[in-house]
């Protein structure tokens, strides 16, 4: 048993061990810093409330008359402890441009940074203002104004007396008028440089592009005599649906869920999303001309040659679209697996045979058989004809198609048309009942069929989704507010302990 004599000083010391844990401060990283524009939209961050909710609305009124007036903007950030592994300056500097406090041309933006456990404080500078509020001049102020109240434990009067001791000199007229001049003109010239320009060229260049490569796709499905327009037509429906189906995911995504990521965006990134997303619809555009191409033309060799036709005439495309390069490549790759496909074939007396155009022929009479044009149909093989210049002979090739893995041959007819582990649904699902289906292999030219089993489809259910999108869009819009300016810190400022 332990030594009674030691109990006591045994639980003090678990207690206090105990204890450390239990009311330890949290010590802030730069990352878990509350910022105030992104919650009400104000400038005071004080996340341990050691100022007090008066004093912080106070603040935050003061110091967007400052704004208002000279498009400064001032950072306070209260905390009791920060990172162990910075002084104060290194947190303080990196805080100041993760936020990006001031704007991004004019970097006038000022940070005041307090910890109250360390008995610290530290002033950020951009160089926007350091003419007029001098390390020098934030330093007196500080003494004069910050460390009397501190070191009374006041510290909502010692900020706010620092901040209106600031107001004064940046309010001052001449120094108002400096602040002022520096940040509008630089403003508005950026704006359209790097905003206005660059989205407008952006948009007239594809404009152009698609106006170009739409009368091209027009006049070429124009002079197919055998397009009736249908296939055209669906896959314009097809790819209307998915570009709709798209423009919903990205609308809810950024107006339910998508707020922080919105308010990081800056004027000057635009003109590059803006392109990102042109590119992609361009891309979109091009696979929807290129499968057009597919449904006119039954036959391979004409399709790669209206592709590639296409592709010399278009080829600048990839300054607009470098997406359309992997399309290109991969079809490029397609057509020299296919080199030898359409080679002259020789008939018996050493003449080169002619090659029937499927796009003329499509049902291949009188050579192919119906089998044959049933696993043309399914997409099983694509067959050449040849036939000799006397018509005395013919030659007939099969190719693998694009859905030759999906079937295999069939064990009473022996054309590649029968389709292993088919499902059909004999009884579709609802919200109430469980629906059935069976597992067959099926040929889709003789009709066997064999039952393989029965399963079981699960009931559909309802969706919770657009309750809890709508609630969760309610809360991001209650705590999205504005964003500092982008604005940047070379390292001026000044600081000092109590």
């Amino acid at each position: 048993m332990l030594n009674k004599h030691l109990i006591k000083p045994l639980a003090l010391f678990i207690f206090l061990f105990l204890g450390n844990f239990v009311f330890a401060q949290t010590a802030y990283q730069v990352r878990d810093i509350p910022d105030p524009k992104k919650n009400g939209g104000g400038y005071v961050s004080d996340p341990d409330n050691i100022l007090g909710a008066g004093a912080v609305a106070q603040l935050n009124n003061t110091i967007a008359d400052f704004e208002r007036e000279t498009n400064v903007q001032v950072a306070v950030v209260v905390v009791n402890d920060f990172d162990h592994d910075q002084e104060d300056f290194d947190f303080a500097y990196e805080l100041f441009n993760t936020w990006g406090i001031g704007s991004k041309t004019s970097n006038n933006g000022l940070l005041l940074f307090i910890s109250k456990t360390r008995r610290k404080y530290r002033f950020i500078t951009g160089t926007g203002v350091e003419g007029v509020l001098p390390d020098v001049k934030l330093k007196h102020i500080a003494e004069q104004q910050l460390l009397p109240a501190f070191r009374e434990n006041d510290f909502a009067t010692g900020i706010t007396n620092t901040i209106n001791a600031i107001g004064a000199i940046i309010l001052n007229p001449e120094n108002k008028s400096e602040l002022n001049q520096l940040f509008t003109p630089k403003k508005s010239n950026s704006d359209f440089e790097n905003f206005l320009l660059p989205t407008g060229i952006i948009l007239l260049l594809f404009w152009g592009a698609f106006k170009i490569v739409n009368r091209q796709a027009k006049k070429v499905l124009k002079d197919k005599p055998q397009s009736d327009g249908k296939q055209y037509e669906k896959i314009g429906k097809g790819c209307a649906v998915a570009m709709m189906v798209i423009f919903v995911a990205v609308f809810i995504f950024i107006f339910f869920n998508g707020f922080s990521l919105v308010e990081k965006i800056r004027p000057e990134n635009i003109p590059v999303i803006l392109y990102v997303i042109l590119a992609l619809v361009l891309l979109g555009r091009y696979l929807f001309h290129i499968s057009a191409l597919r449904s006119i033309h039954n036959d391979d060799k004409n399709f790669f040659n209206s592709v590639s036709s296409f592709h010399k005439k278009n080829f600048w495309l990839i300054i607009f679209s470098p997406f359309i390069l992997i399309s290109i490549l991969l079809y490029l790759f397609k057509r020299v697996k296919n080199i030898n496909r359409f080679k002259a074939v020789l008939d018996s007396k050493g003449r080169e045979m002619v090659r029937l155009d499927r796009d003329i022929n499509i049902e291949g009479k009188p050579f192919l058989t119906k089998g044959q044009r049933q696993e043309e149909i399914v997409k099983a093989y694509d067959y050449d004809i040849w036939e000799s210049v006397d018509h005395q002979e013919h030659l007939i090739k099969p190719w693998p198609a694009e859905a030759y893995n999906n079937y295999t041959e069939c064990p009473d007819c022996y054309f590649r048309t029968y389709e292993l582990n088919k499902q059909v649904t004999t009884k579709k699902a609802t919200y109430s009942h469980e629906g059935q289906a069976k597992i067959i292999n099926e040929c889709s030219f003789c009709k066997k069929t064999e039952f393989i089993k029965w399963i079981t489809l699960a009931m559909l259910i309802e969706s919770g989704s657009s309750s809890g999108s709508s609630s969760s869009g309610s809360s991001s819009s209650s705590s999205s507010g504005s964003s500092w300016g982008g604005g940047s810190s070379s390292g001026g400022g000044t600081g000092g302990s109590w």
